[in-house]
């Protein structure tokens, strides 16, 4: 089963184009429905198809993992509850190099295998219509890179679940860290799009295409206040064009102290 994208109804920006009010609620349901997964999905949509049955007023008993981004507003479960996705009866599975060494990490660098050279492990790739991974070679100054490709028109789902790679990664909470990575674009174009970066599911950075220029692989550096222990770095991959290519590469979180 693959989940499908969001009734039209509700607001499908990208988390990095909204704010304010907008922003609280697209984070309720991003919480609520965070992947394509229909294992994720399963237990959530349960809890709302209970919740909305009445007018509800409760503010307790709701799922632990959307507590922090809903709070305790009947209002914004109810509003999360009637934009969940739908499930459709395909899924196609995506598949990753074997990876030819064991990933290792260097001296505090929370990132394992950041220059991706062993492989994908234990990176996550999450493709979707129209799109694909690969790890390409040669990477920056290195074997290899992860690489995104969009093949095909964009999808509408792609605002909402854009393809993506991401790792959990073992910080500690409230210490400040340094994200470092580089990224290649194919083009500079004003459809072409962005790498966003999101930390436990929220945005803290975005990199255009244009911003630091296309054909050659650049720098980046996000500081960040690691939110918990088991801390998710998420890289997010968003175009309007039907055909780019994005990289990433020699990714490493490090202590800022």
């Amino acid at each position: 089963m693959q989940i499908s994208m969001f009734p039209r109804s509700c607001n499908t920006n990208s988390p990095y184009e909204v704010s304010g009010a907008e922003t609280t609620s697209f984070s309720c349901l991003r919480a609520l429905f965070p992947t394509r997964s229909p294992a994720a999905y399963s237990s959530n949509a349960a809890f709302c198809a209970t919740y909305t049955a009445t007018v509800n007023t409760q503010t307790t008993g709701f799922p632990s993992r959307a507590s922090a981004s809903c709070g305790t507003a009947p209002a914004r479960y109810s509003s999360a509850c009637s934009c969940k996705p739908t499930i459709s009866s395909t899924l196609t599975p995506t598949t990753s190099p074997t990876p030819t060494c064991t990933p290792s990490r260097p001296v505090n660098d929370a990132v394992s295998n950041g220059g991706f050279e062993c492989g994908l492990a234990p990176w996550v790739a999450e493709d979707i219509v129209n799109t694909r991974h690969t790890l390409t070679s040669p990477g920056d100054a290195s074997s290899f890179a992860y690489q995104f490709e969009q093949v095909g028109p964009k999808v509408p789902e792609a605002d909402m679940h854009p393809a993506a790679v991401y790792q959990d990664l073992v910080l500690t909470a409230g210490i400040p860290y340094n994200l470092k990575f580089r990224t290649f674009f194919d083009k500079c174009t004003q459809d072409e799009g962005f790498i966003g970066v999101m930390i436990n599911r929220s945005p803290v950075y975005t990199v255009d295409a244009c911003d630091k220029g296309a054909g050659a692989f650049k720098d980046n550096l996000v500081q960040f206040t690691a939110p918990a222990d088991r801390t998710n770095l998420r890289f997010e991959f968003l175009t309007r064009e039907a055909s780019a290519v994005f990289k990433i590469d020699n990714v490493s979180v490090v202590p800022l102290h």
